[in-house]
């Protein structure tokens, strides 16, 4: 069973606060060695999750991948440099080219694999890919280990002396990395990949005081700087504001929107009281991100307002 340096408490780092039932499951994964699934709306502190999971373990910055619709999952296991291989095989009396080896890099979630140091590695946005690449990242995240089928078995030995590892790589069961997966759920994901994960679902602070305790640690402003009175009537505008839209928004405002506001407000010096001036406070529009919503929050706010 793997070991910890400690466990996540999702209290620790400086711009992040996870819940209870999050450092559980983030935790529970470690000891598993399974990947982390984490899901919600964009902005929700997604991607954050996973440097604040490296900041309290102490485990230095993440590996970031991020997916592209190109992406493809050998790509982060190893790659093969073979434009660099063609030129040097066109040169005269260059006799490099009739090995691989030289061309052969590891990719990030490969070497991370390979290390005698736990990482956490974070492929973000998963959804993003075509459904093979999930698919074809199955066996790796089950056993940290894969072949590199390319690497001709004559080269298998002086590979390893020259790169460091052969057509087996096989990671050390002591310190595998910690795997966190993000997704937008733009594209169904396989049921097979699914099983292999544990999952987080990120939801919205549901109270003034913890949203403001996240846009505190965020926003780096002191006590001195943004009085507590202007942001506890900040927070409580913000989630008037998400309780309007919802449902009639194409994208909610989220977290690192309601980070954003407090600092235009912050700089502009509004006061508490004009930020309980329901159902518009100041600089309200910074908060949407589409024409449509532009349009469609203030009439559903001024026609809320009437009813009330």
């Amino acid at each position: 069973m793997p070991q910890l340096n400690g466990k996540y408490t999702g209290t620790a780092s400086a711009s992040y606060v996870a819940t209870q039932e999050v450092a559980d499951i983030v935790n529970l994964a470690i000891l598993l060695d399974r990947p982390i699934l984490v899901e919600g709306e964009p902005g929700c502190g997604k991607t954050t999750l996973a440097y604040s999971i490296a900041e309290e373990l102490g485990l230095g910055i993440p590996d970031k991948i991020s997916v592209k619709s190109t992406s493809r999952a050998q790509d982060l296991l190893y790659q093969v440099n073979s434009l660099a291989r063609l030129q040097d095989a066109q040169t005269p009396g260059n006799t490099r080219a009739q090995f691989l080896y030289p061309y052969l890099t590891l990719g990030r979630l490969g070497a991370a694999i390979l290390s005698k140091r736990r990482s956490v590695v974070l492929i973000d946005e998963v959804d993003k890919a075509d459904i093979d690449f999930p698919n074809d990242l199955l066996d790796v995240l089950d056993t940290f280990t894969f072949n590199i089928p390319e690497l001709p078995a004559e080269e298998d030995e002086i590979c390893r002396e020259k790169r460091g590892f052969g057509r087996t790589i096989v990671g050390d069961p002591a310190q595998r990395p910690i795997v966190v997966i993000t997704s937008n759920r733009e594209k169904r994901l396989p049921e097979a990949f699914l099983r292999r994960c544990l999952y987080i679902r990120l939801k919205f602070p549901e109270t003034a005081a913890e949203l403001s305790k996240i846009i505190r640690m965020n926003t780096k402003f002191s006590e001195q700087d943004l009085n507590e009175k202007v942001l506890e009537a900040a927070s409580d505008a913000f989630l008037n504001i998400r309780k309007i839209a919802q449902g009639q928004v194409q994208k909610l405002p989220s977290t690192s929107e309601a980070i954003d506001w407090v600092k235009i407000l912050h700089w502009k010096g509004a006061a508490s009281e004009s930020l309980r001036e329901q159902p518009l406070p100041p600089y309200w529009n910074v908060l949407f991100k589409t024409m449509s919503d532009l349009d469609t929050f203030p009439t559903v706010a001024r026609a809320r307002e009437t009813k009330s």
